[in-house]
């Protein structure tokens, strides 16, 4: 292979995410271009993305891109477009404002070492793999994407997404719930999980730890959007009054009106600051709901956080009770908020004197975890290197 024409879910300059840490990858590990597309709206607008869209949200996303969205091995296409692709006639629409964008994509495409990923459904992943009769596509499933629409984007959404998991040569599913939702389709996927990437000052072992006898700080690195618990987020503080909960990233969606005084929400930080963040800290929290969205999220913010040597307090969604069962670095955040007053965070304090007493190496579930590895045994899967 020497080209990836990768159709991304989010775009180049947002935090580094599976898409980002996959196009790296194809070029380092398989030697090819990369072709980045960024993604355009395939949904009817919301009043809601307003508060996305503002002039002050659009400025505090610039520059969290990866240090690497410059190189030369890496093409950015910008692609023009309306959000009307679930309207009758839309998707004809689009793909008029889109014709030279794809016809010179079609053209790439052509040559017989080239591939097709995709990161998310749309119109044009739709034309392009349907151009290639589904030959040399890769459509990467990382979440039930329709469930981040409504009404008659969600069902256009899963339309697309049924067209393209039938006919795309290579399927991978981001967790077991997207491999199963395919299987029971009668397709055929390769478990992927998300990954990550080992902590840049000492890779292999882990992540130098906060004192144990420092006020507590649990930290939380990611979007705020409508999956955020805060309910839970809000019980947890007021069960640790003297502890410090710092929150980083994008809000997509509404804050409660009053929070607890030792929670500060921060903007969102590139990538490349999170691991000397957490060194900071005595836990990661992933404090999302328990929904049809998040049932088949595994997320990336768990490998990050067991990678930097930080216990994780998780609500019980998605992924998190089979790593709670192999993994006894995750804590279940209802069953924490059930503790007698001061025991949590003294099973804090407990836990990191204990691992600096240890000095022990990274836990073998996130040794194997790098995206490396993830991508590897993927790309065997697909054909791309030879069966280890």
């Amino acid at each position: 292979m020497k080209r990836i024409v990768y159709l991304s879910p989010v775009p180049l300059h947002s935090p580094s995410q599976r898409p980002h840490h996959f196009a790296r990858w194809c070029h380092e590990r398989l030697g090819c271009a990369v072709d980045w597309v960024q993604p355009y709206p395939v949904r009817l607008p919301r009043l809601s993305d307003a508060r996305r869209l503002a002039p002050g949200a659009r400025s505090a996303r610039t520059n969290l891109g990866p240090q690497w969205q410059d190189a030369a091995w890496l093409r950015v296409w910008q692609t023009p477009s309306l959000p009307l692709e679930p309207l009758p006639g839309g998707a004809s629409l689009v793909a008029w404002l889109q014709r030279a964008q794809r016809q010179q994509l079609r053209q790439l495409l052509a040559d017989p070492q080239a591939w097709l990923a995709v990161g998310r459904p749309s119109g044009m992943a739709l034309d392009l793999c349907q151009g290639l009769s589904g030959k040399r596509v890769l459509y990467d499933v990382m979440d039930d994407m329709a469930q981040f629409s409504r009404g008659l984007s969600q069902r256009w959404m899963r339309q697309a997404h049924n067209r393209l998991s039938g006919q795309a040569q290579v399927l991978w599913g981001s967790s077991r719930r997207i491999v199963q939702d395919l299987e029971q389709s009668g397709l055929a996927a390769a478990l992927v999980r998300n990954g990550t990437v080992l902590p840049p000052h000492e890779a292999g072992a882990a992540q130098e730890r906060a004192d144990a006898s420092l006020p507590l700080v649990l930290g939380y690195v990611g979007t705020l959007a409508s999956w955020f618990d805060w309910d839970a987020l809000t019980q947890l503080a007021r069960a640790l009054p003297e502890a410090q909960f710092p929150v980083y990233g994008p809000v997509e969606a509404g804050v409660p009106a009053s929070l607890p005084a030792n929670v500060r929400l921060h903007g969102p930080v590139p990538h490349a600051q999170i691991f000397g963040l957490m060194r900071g800290w005595h836990a990661g929290l992933i404090p999302f709901v328990r929904n049809t969205l998040t049932a088949s999220v595994d997320p990336v913010k768990y490998y990050e956080y067991r990678a930097s040597g930080l216990p994780v307090l998780s609500t019980m969604f998605g992924e998190m009770p089979a790593h709670a069962q192999g993994d006894d670095g995750v804590w279940p955040l209802p069953q924490l908020l059930n503790l007698p007053a001061g025991a949590l965070a003294e099973r804090l304090r407990k836990w990191h004197a204990g691992q600096a007493l240890r000095g022990d190496a990274l836990p073998d579930c996130i040794r194997e975890a790098t995206w490396a590895a993830r991508f590897e045994a993927g790309a065997r899967y697909a054909g791309w290197l030879a069966p280890a």
